[in-house]
């Protein structure tokens, strides 16, 4: 059971990151209500497959034990991955294609656990895994209530206080409360995983048929495209359109779980974090210095994105194998 759900977990992880790399390289060519559909969807994937796995426990970890093992796997990779990209941010000052002004952003976006580009990811699984830990900690349903009450409330104020501002002063006092935003996010999806994991296991849900997985899982995801297109109150986006788009690919999921045609969905589920850390702030910065140099413009756009999403697919190969090979502790491991 156990390497089961490990597949069809990062087949759905699989989907998310390679979604994330293409969001981040193409450039209006995605339809837009495709777009806000994935874009609801990508991110908060991996917050409702920690939810799912945590739905396994009968009980809790205890927080000390939680803070130990996912400094390990998120806090030292953070640290790691800061010095290497602010390595790499330096080498790019030198040569004149950065500023001072980009490098101090950098830094303070570090310091703050902002994170230097998709850095911010680790970050808010920790942070939102904590608060879950907590509520989860206290067995009550008022209290898991009381706190998304409390949730709502500070991303409400998060967004009337910050939202459409973007002059410096207020980018600066912004950045350490998106860094609690985006870990009061993590922790409401985490929650809708465990939730729905327990759901699936008293419906005796495990028992259904591969094309039952299908059809609930293509129900499930359109709603999730309706949630992210359509939701009518704009608040509650934030909460239900990134929980139900990713119960519905883990169902969709489930229905293909074993087909080889999945196999490269698997192999980048279970490397996430490389092509998470690298892709942003590494290659695709890389690529985009390559595409001024040779066709003289600023940014890659146009189909062409998609030639330079494969060809950025291929990098991140080399590179995912090299640093499982040779550095797994930039992976936490």
């Amino acid at each position: 059971m156990a390497k089961k759900r490990e597949r069809y977990l990062d087949v759905a992880k699989g989907l998310a990151i390679l979604c994330i790399v293409l969001l981040h390289v193409e450039n209006g060519v995605i339809p837009d209500g495709l777009n806000t559909f994935i874009g609801s969807f990508m991110i908060s994937m991996f917050f409702v497959t920690t939810g799912w796995l945590d739905g396994y426990r009968s009980e809790p970890l205890k927080l000390k034990e939680l803070c130990r093992k996912r400094w390990k796997q998120l806090g030292v990779p953070y640290l790691w991955w800061t010095g290497m990209i602010l390595a790499f941010d330096l080498m790019l000052w030198a040569v004149g294609y950065y500023d001072v002004y980009m490098i101090g952003r950098e830094i303070y976006k570090a310091l703050v656990l902002r994170g230097i580009g998709t850095l911010w990811f680790l970050p808010a699984l920790f942070g939102g895994e904590i608060i879950w830990n907590l509520v989860r900690r206290r067995g009550s349903a008022i209290v898991g209530l009381l706190a998304v009450a409390a949730t709502l409330a500070a991303q409400y104020a998060y967004f009337s206080a910050f939202s459409g501002k973007i002059d410096t002063l207020t980018r600066i006092i912004e950045a350490p409360f998106h860094t609690l935003h985006n870990m009061l996010a993590a922790w409401t999806s985490i929650a809708a995983g465990f939730l729905f994991r327990r759901l699936f296991v008293a419906l005796k849900m495990e028992r259904m048929a591969r094309w039952h997985y299908l059809v609930a899982g293509m129900v499930v995801t359109a709603v999730g495209y309706w949630c992210a297109n359509y939701w009518p109150v704009p608040m509650l986006w934030g909460m239900a359109a990134p929980v139900v788009g990713p119960i519905g690919i883990l169902l969709l999921a489930m229905a293909a779980d074993g087909l080889k045609v999945t196999n490269y969905l698997n192999y980048w589920g279970g490397n996430s974090l490389v092509l998470m850390v690298t892709h942003y702030s590494i290659v695709i910065v890389l690529f985009e210095m390559l595409n001024k140099a040779i066709l003289h413009e600023p940014y890659i756009q146009g189909y062409p994105a998609f030639a330079y999403f494969f060809a950025i697919m291929i990098v991140e190969y080399f590179i995912c194998e090299l640093i499982n090979r040779k550095c797994p502790r930039l992976l936490g491991r």
